[in-house]
């Protein structure tokens, strides 16, 4: 069988069964996916991208807008060139397929060139990983596929997350024509048509049987939350918290400042949390959910949910609304964390006021009220600054790499939702609307090469570096109070000294600069056409993120 019609013939099968991009990297032994691309047997959106390790992450910003990409990769260490974005969506359960192509199994282990043992080369962090061999379209190929695209989007039951389809291919690598070819085209093979698998939906269970009566509640959504959230809470009083990227601000209903909330003598009466999605990011939150007084009650269809201490009550699939009338103590309970949310709002306005204006809190802040358009947060300072300073992000859409929280591969995950939400090229965006990513100067620079991606797909996009001179997000940590400021600067901080105009210019993506969140406001007021690196200095003010979290206290 010639490897390109292996190709075509997985590349078809995979548009039937519901992919939706495909992200190729070039390479020889990869090239029969080139020539099948070029031959149309895909018919998403198909574009090339010259870096394996941006191409993954921008699959993981796709999968985050409800996409199903597939990676093409060649041989070798590309293959390993995904391991960050691969673990990424094996933790934050999205769906994409690594389809890496391979020597045949006569070349492996025998010295041969850019030959390793690649099947099933990431281990535990796939949801399945298929080995094939060239091969005709046969009902059995298009069987391996079937399994692996519903392995990867989690049905008929499971986790969604990544799949490798490994693809041995044997020379020749380019399109062969039929010995009989008399000059006219060849018939495309028969290809099989997939099976459809079907999703399974969880039985929700009734929320009288497992929350029970509570006087002071709380629902906590974390990333990847239930849509029913904002309803739970409207249904039985209990005030929802939410991390900005959890997607429950969509939906509105949510009370703000939910450290703050938590860490003050109010969050100290709590006897009942609902936890949906995975919420990792505060530490108040983890005390809070490991407290033997509370009955913790975990909603997630999935393993492993977040259960860090060992202290959740019950753990179901789905939940169904409270049925019965919100209780007097919890209706009073609610009013009253309402009250001090408001208290906590005036207080943390007046604790930034009297500060320079110029931290990474105050940059938060100006950028949730400048900006419309879905929100692109780095995993590490930014997402915090954002929980911690914003009063509102209702109706808006937040991303975060927060399966793992690394900062790798933030400016191309954020390319990958521009693509996948209409933001890029000559999409229709809506009017005035763009893409804006909050990321400290480490994180740009991890992913600096990802600036040429944003350009070639003309992505509708502000990078926003907020540069506090280094990792910032260790001085809010215990090490900033155990190192000396020499140790934390040459162990922790790592700033690097670029000059960001020059790192825009390189790769053709315009550059502005804000010295202070106001100028920022302005900038962000006047959108420009394609991708833009807006470099804002901020000042690290580490004992603010204390102080926020005790405003209350």
């Amino acid at each position: 069988m010639p490897s390109v019609d292996t190709a075509s013939a997985i590349l078809s099968s995979l548009d039937t069964l519901g992919v939706t991009h495909v992200l190729y990297c070039p390479g020889s032994r990869s090239a029969p996916f080139a020539y099948a691309l070029e031959a149309g047997s895909f018919g998403g959106d198909a574009r090339p991208i010259l870096d394996e390790r941006g191409a993954g992450f921008a699959a993981v910003g796709l999968a985050r807008t409800g996409g199903l990409p597939a990676i093409v990769v060649t041989s070798g260490t590309a293959v390993a060139e995904l391991a960050p974005a691969v673990l990424e969506a094996s933790h934050a359960r999205l769906p994409l397929l690594v389809l890496s192509a391979d020597r045949p199994g006569e070349l492996r282990g025998v010295g041969a060139s850019q030959a390793t043992h690649q099947s099933s080369f990431f281990g535990t962090h796939v949801r399945a990983s298929v080995d094939l061999e060239p091969q005709e379209a046969s009902p059995s190929l298009v069987g391996h596929l079937t399994r692996a695209v519903a392995a990867a989007c989690g049905a008929p039951s499971g986790t969604p997350g990544p799949v490798q389809i490994n693809v041995a291919f044997r020379d020749p690598l380019t399109p062969v024509r039929p010995a009989s070819d008399s000059g006219d085209e060849a018939v495309a093979p028969f290809v099989p048509r997939p099976t459809r698998v079907m999703g399974a939906h969880a039985v929700p269970a009734r929320w009288e049987d497992v929350v029970g009566p509570a006087d002071a509640g709380l629902i906590v959504a974390g990333e990847g939350a239930s849509p029913c959230a904002c309803e739970w809470s409207e249904a039985s009083g209990f005030p929802l918290l939410a991390e900005p990227a959890s997607g429950a601000w969509r939906g509105g209903g949510v009370t703000p400042f939910e450290q703050s909330l938590v860490s003050s003598p109010l969050g100290r009466e709590v006897d009942a949390v609902v936890v949906t999605g995975r919420p990792t990011l505060s530490r108040p939150i983890q005390a809070l959910l490991a407290r033997p007084d509370v009955r913790v009650v975990v909603v997630d269809a999935h393993a492993p949910w977040v259960d860090i201490s060992g202290n959740a009550s019950v753990v179901v699939a789905d939940l169904e609304p409270a049925r019965e009338p919100i209780r007097a103590a919890q209706a009073e309970w609610a009013s009253r964390v309402r009250q001090a949310a408001r208290d906590a709002g005036e207080r943390i306005e007046s604790l930034l006021a009297s500060g320079s204006g110029r931290t990474m809190l105050d940059l938060a802040r100006s950028v949730a009220a400048s900006t419309s358009g879905p929100l692109v947060l780095g995993a590490s300072n930014p997402v915090r600054a954002f929980d911690l300073a914003v009063p509102t992000l209702e109706g808006r859409v937040v991303h975060s790499n927060r399966g793992q929280a690394g900062i790798d591969g933030t400016i191309a995950t954020a390319v990958g939702i521009c693509l996948g939400s209409g933001y890029a090229g000559e999409a229709s965006a809506p009017a005035g609307e763009r893409v804006t990513a909050v990321m400290g100067d480490l994180t740009a620079c991890h992913d600096a090469s990802s600036l040429a991606l944003a350009a070639s797909v003309g992505a509708h996009l502000d990078i926003i570096v907020a540069d506090d001179q280094g990792g910032g997000i260790f001085a809010t940590l215990e090490h900033g109070r155990a190192a000396s400021a020499e140790a934390y600067d040459r162990w922790f901080g790592l700033a690097q000294s670029v000059d960001y105009e020059a790192l825009a210019a390189a790769y053709g993506v315009a550059f502005a600069r804000a010295d202070a969140p106001r100028e920022l406001e302005s900038l962000l007021a006047h959108p420009t056409s394609g991708p833009r690196l807006i470099h804002a200095p901020v000042e690290r003010a580490a004992h603010l993120y204390t102080a926020i979290r005790d405003v209350l206290s």
